[in-house]
């Protein structure tokens, strides 16, 4: 149940993934136009399956809105990742990300991540200058004092984990060429780490529901760790539409795999 949600938040963090998507992107941001609304808000159920084991875990929220300020557009982001209450004795898992981003541009300007995991936990907020290209990170964990660090960086956008799950959704996969593939700079802590996404065509995919959808595909390399082998592959199906809602993750882990289900859509240009 651990390996479940600790996997399916590893995912979200590369689906920004990885989720994704810079400077050859085709982002509809370039028309000041966003494909998604205030006030939408997507759930999704993740599940661990091994074998003839399969366990639904855990749950994921993102909610995104919008407030306006003179010209420009403050977009709020915020998801938050629980273990089900029955499993919590096993392994309690709490974890909130948080941003605000200005559009158009989506250039964030602050994030926040506040993870508990079992025992462990983690503060961690970004403060984005852009004007002198500079994060300013405060960090602290269960096993390190407190440390603030400028992390300085070349004029390239830097997303944080949760600005980048909605830039992602920025892409323009309608008119992706199979192979394409798109880097972002995502910060996590005090390291700026490249995270690749390569477009992998159009697919069908079936969801725990029973249905079948007509979908994009992308898939995100993997780094060797805790609970991933080396380059194995994160696949993420989203919906073949302008909001390009993603609608089914999976991702090979050590022991199974971990598979996240969309589950409730509200204020959303796609249902199930």
């Amino acid at each position: 149940m651990h390996i479940s949600i600790h996997g399916l938040a590893y995912f979200m963090k590369k689906y920004t993934l990885v989720l994704f998507l810079l400077c050859v992107l085709k982002l509809s941001s370039q028309n000041n136009t966003l494909p998604f609304k205030s006030g939408e808000k997507l759930v999704y159920s993740a599940h661990y399956h091994w074998g003839f084991l399969w366990v639904e875990a855990g749950k994921v929220s993102f909610q995104f809105d919008i407030e306006k300020k003179e010209s420009s557009q403050i977009l709020k982001m915020q998801s938050i990742g629980t273990t089900l209450p029955k499993y919590d004795w096993l392994f309690k898992v709490r974890d909130t990300f948080g941003s605000e981003a200005v559009f158009p541009g989506m250039y964030p300007l602050q994030s926040k991540r506040i993870n508990y995991e079992g025992k462990s936990w983690v503060f961690n907020y970004h403060t984005f200058l852009k004007s002198s290209n500079n994060i300013i990170s405060d960090y602290a964990d269960r096993d390190t004092n407190r440390r603030i660090d400028t992390i300085p960086y070349a004029g390239e956008r830097i997303l944080d984990v949760q600005t980048a799950v909605y830039y992602a959704r920025l892409w323009d996969l309608s008119n992706a060429k199979i192979g394409d593939i798109n880097t972002i700079n995502l910060v996590i802590g005090n390291k700026i780490y490249p995270i690749q996404m390569i477009f992998q065509g159009e697919d069908i995919v079936k969801h725990i529901n029973g249905k079948v959808y007509p979908c994009y595909k992308i898939t995100t390399k993997v780094v060797e760790g805790l609970i991933f082998r080396a380059n194995q592959e994160i696949s993420v199906y989203v919906s073949k539409n302008k909001s390009q809602i993603p609608i089914v993750v999976r991702a090979p882990i050590l022991f199974g795999k971990v598979e996240a289900y969309l589950k409730q859509s509200f204020n959303a240009d796609f249902g199930l």
